[in-house]
């Protein structure tokens, strides 16, 4: 089911940490919107800042977010919730499901409470 990590992404509300990305560490801007920015990787993962205004929401409170890649989102929220999953916004699997412009999104709550997402990349 999971494939790997699809990106690792900060919550801030400062689109200026963007800079500091890409002038000091040396990551290539790659997409970005008013409320995202991703940074292009030769290899591995994909890490990106994702833009949130106050108030936030519960899992935006959580600073780092992994998002694992799946090929099927929808599949995969039906086979974690019946091992008991709790996704998040209250285990309402009609509104679990979240479309983020390139991808679909699911998050959930793993057992310490650290909320973690699954990521299926949309088709073009």
């Amino acid at each position: 089911m999971i494939k790997g990590i699809a990106v690792a992404y900060i919550h801030t509300p400062n689109k200026k940490l963007a800079d500091f990305y890409e002038n000091t560490l040396g990551l290539k801007k790659g997409y970005g919107d008013e409320t995202w920015q991703a940074f292009d990787t030769k290899e591995g993962s994909k890490f990106a800042l994702d833009y949130i205004s106050y108030p936030s929401s519960t899992v935006q409170k959580q600073s780092i977010m992994i998002s694992f890649a799946v090929d099927d989102v929808k599949a995969a929220v039906e086979e974690l919730s019946k091992k008991g999953v709790r996704f998040y916004p209250d285990n309402d699997k009609t509104k679990t499901i979240f479309d983020v412009g390139p991808s679909l999104v699911a998050t959930f709550e793993d057992p310490d409470g650290n909320f973690v997402q699954l990521s299926q990349q949309k088709q073009w």
